[in-house]
């Protein structure tokens, strides 16, 4: 099938034209069915198809975003599932470990889900996955110690319960911090002086901070290789590969192309291995608790003792209780958290070819993190909540950055947290299967790091210099005090200290805003900042970080709405943007 444009095409739409010629076998009818199939275009001479687009504000078919919602949740579900393991063995439930593990993996998922919905459509309405901060998890681990207790011993259920309610308890008064900052707008006041500077930096630590673990699991067993190579090849080589499908239109069967590969590269790639270690596991292929096999006993028992619905309540764990020193520890993994959740709205808003979110979006999203931090300590992961990175990494292999996929993904992730046989099922997937996921992921990742510093004059020795002595700083200081904890003779303060110097993120992040912010010798455009008082005709119904305009409206009639940071301000046509946005996502539009 082809169409011929015998004129110049207008604006970015290039089947715009005044004048097109449709080819003489195609009847009109197909004209009908053309969505999800690749039209050959004509100037002159023959361009490539370009995969469309999905913007945060398109809907796609219920389908379509069912399966793009399934295959976000298969991309966080490893981590989801990491976190309460960690947490069950900190607590010391004994042999009431897979019991507790089923709770924490109902609650966690169910918290995910609400906390999605909520960031998603009323916090920084892109397309943000939430999920459990791993950024927790040190502190929880250095205040509960190392546990004795072996999987066989028993425990009394007050005893465990009780150290989930401290946790309960410091969660919930540590995340009204980042709540009250979101909702005073501290915190897009602090984004005036984050720029890509400090953000590539916080990203790209970020990634190599997940070496370690992507070496650990991928190592278990060489099916991870299998993965990985299935996943980059179905995203490099396979993402424009047009896939014949069988449809019924009309009453007649019809075949559609699609691009398969490219917008369900690891759901495909996920499906292909997870069979891959089913088929070892059925024939025996691998030895018995290898880490490549799909029945694991204590994976088996965890689907055995799961009740088909169970629904996480507040309480459920007994009445939340308070200690000072974990609700330090847990107040800076909660700052740390937004620092980095900061990078990742910018990240997501370039991924989603959106304009750099405004200081109102960034407060709301901060808000919606410290919210659904606080329902996670109300109903039991007792682990905050934040975006998940690696989710940001699939808007840009799928190109579906539409809200409404995410809002599925939380729908699906309450229904996990429910029906916990499923989730119970799904934590059957192999660990060297997580590694190379996050490899992928990661990788992404690094990439998008690397593109927001297009708009920093990197020929300037100033900027070079700030990114790699931050970069290299960001990596020594959390070594040095690895191998060398500091030691004051204040457990508490040297609980704080060792958490805080030896996250990468933080440091390198906090090395660059000081010298970016410091360092003088370049203006705000050099530096990759907007510039003031630049206006774009960008209307209010418009925007991606503003609310439905009946939603305004009703908003905008209550007096005091218009003096909260967190709001969006009416305007009547423009609102300020950043001054290369439209060429930027342009131009992005055109190499994505």
């Amino acid at each position: 099938m082809s169409v011929v444009l015998e004129s110049g095409s207008t604006e970015n739409m290039p089947w715009k034209s005044s004048s097109l010629s449709v080819l003489p076998q195609m009847e009109p009818c197909e004209l009908d069915g053309l969505c999800g199939m690749t039209i050959d275009l004509e100037l002159n001479q023959k361009k490539s198809s370009v995969r469309p687009f999905l913007r945060a504000k398109d809907n796609p078919k219920p389908i379509f975003a069912l399966l793009y919602g399934f295959q976000q949740v298969m991309v966080c579900v490893s981590a989801l599932l990491t976190v309460p393991f960690l947490v069950t063995d900190s607590l010391c439930a004994g042999n009431s470990s897979a019991k507790l593990l089923n709770e924490l993996i109902s609650s966690t998922f169910v918290g995910s889900g609400i906390s999605t919905i909520i960031q998603t459509m009323f916090g920084m309405r892109l397309a943000l996955l939430q999920g459990t901060a791993f950024a927790y998890v040190p502190s929880v681990q250095v205040f509960m110690g190392k546990c004795s207790t072996n999987t066989s011993a028993y425990v009394p259920e007050a005893e465990y319960y009780g150290r989930l309610a401290l946790m309960q308890g410091c969660l919930m008064a540590s995340s009204l911090v980042p709540m009250l900052i979101g909702f005073t707008g501290v915190v897009g006041v602090l984004t005036k002086f984050i720029g890509p500077l400090t953000v590539s930096p916080l990203m790209l630590l970020l990634a190599f901070s997940q070496v370690d673990t992507m070496v650990t699991k991928i190592s278990m067993h060489w099916v991870a290789i299998i993965q990985a190579i299935t996943l980059f090849i179905t995203i490099l080589y396979l993402a424009d590969v047009l896939v014949p499908l069988p449809g019924i239109k009309y009453g007649k069967l019809h075949w559609y192309r699609t691009n398969l590969f490219g917008q369900y590269p690891y759901l495909i790639a996920i499906a292909i291995s997870w069979g891959f270690c089913l088929i070892l596991t059925l024939f025996d292929l691998t030895e018995r608790g290898g880490p490549a096999r799909v029945d694991i006993p204590h994976k088996v028992q965890a689907i055995k003792n799961s009740a088909w619905i169970a629904v996480p309540y507040p309480g459920k764990f007994g009445p939340p209780t308070f200690n000072v020193s974990l609700f330090i520890a847990f107040l800076l993994s909660a700052m740390t958290s937004v620092f980095e959740s900061v990078g990742d709205y910018h990240a997501a808003a370039r991924m989603s070819m959106e304009r750099a979110p405004p200081s109102h979006a960034i407060n709301r999203g901060i808000l919606a993190e410290g919210m659904g931090s606080f329902i996670s300590g109300l109903l039991g992961p007792a682990v905050g909540m934040t975006t998940h990175t690696e989710n940001i990494g699939v808007i840009g292999v799928t190109r579906v950055a539409s809200r409404w996929t995410m809002v599925v993904a939380g729908v699906l992730l309450i229904v996990l947290g429910v029906c916990t046989k499923i989730g119970a099922i799904l934590s059957t997937v192999p660990d060297p299967l997580v590694g190379g996921i996050l490899a992928s992921s990661m990788a992404m990742v690094v990439g998008v790091a690397v593109s927001n510093l297009q708009t920093v004059d990197m020929t300037m020795s100033r900027n070079m210099g700030i990114l790699g002595f931050s970069m290299l700083f960001g990596m020594i200081v959390p070594e040095y005090f690895r191998r060398y904890p500091v030691y004051t003779g204040f457990q508490m303060l040297d609980q704080i200290l060792n958490i805080l110097l030896q996250l990468q993120m933080f440091i390198g992040a906090l090395c660059a805003c000081l010298l970016d912010n410091t360092v003088g010798g370049a203006t705000r455009e050099q530096r990759g900042l907007r510039s003031r008082g630049i206006i774009h005709e960008i209307a209010m119904d418009d925007d991606t970080y503003c609310y439905p305009p009946l939603v305004m409206k009703f908003l905008n009639k209550i007096p005091f709405i218009n003096y909260l940071p967190c709001m969006p301000k009416e305007k009547k046509a423009t609102n300020k943007v950043h001054e290369f946005s439209s060429d930027d996502l342009k131009a992005d539009e055109v190499r994505l």
